[in-house]
């Protein structure tokens, strides 16, 4: 059984300083990332896939605890590093209203869907430590050869024409914060 998240409001006092802005920032984690890189930027796709989303997912996007979600995990790229694990949970109205903008991602990131359309609004973004035993630290940290005390994560809902779906992106040590 893993520990659950908790995750909470951004407040300065909470977070590494070094962090704070990345973890805060409102605009594109993708085009942020495509000017901070040292190397290419590139997605690399761990899977796609319908799953039972965990419990605080559910509730946060008010779906049903029984209903399967479509999820898209990744990796935000610097060459050959991972600098972010990103896991998206689409509920299953989202997806079936949607299914075209999903189907066609493959390696393309989200983010490049997401801010380029006039229709999509963010919600508030959350917060979290997220440490050994909790099931997003370990699916974080599963292709990687580290395992470090802690990790920290945002997530945002994001609502495309009204639908609902949600980003957890988890900021993997590799990334240089500066």
């Amino acid at each position: 059984m893993y520990n659950r998240t908790r995750w909470y409001q951004p407040q300065k006092r909470l977070m590494p300083a070094e962090l704070a802005s990345w973890l805060t920032d409102t605009g594109s984690l993708t085009r942020r990332l495509q000017a901070h890189n040292q190397y290419d930027f590139s997605v690399q796709l761990l899977g796609n896939h319908w799953i039972k989303p965990l419990t605080d997912e559910c509730q946060s996007m008010s779906i049903p605890f029984a209903e399967l979600a479509y999820q898209r995990e990744v990796r935000l790229m610097d060459g050959n590093l991972a600098n972010v694990y990103a896991r998206t949970i689409v509920p299953r109205t989202t997806f079936m209203a949607m299914q075209h903008r999903f189907n066609n991602l493959g390696t393309k990131p989200l983010g490049d869907l997401l801010f380029t359309d006039p229709s999509v609004e963010r919600g508030s973004i959350e917060i979290a430590c997220i440490k050994p035993g909790q099931w997003l630290y370990e699916m974080a940290v599963l292709e990687e050869s580290y395992r470090p005390e802690e990790l920290w994560g945002r997530r945002s809902h994001f609502y495309l024409s009204g639908k609902i779906l949600l980003i957890n992106e988890i900021f993997l040590p590799t990334l240089d914060w500066s």
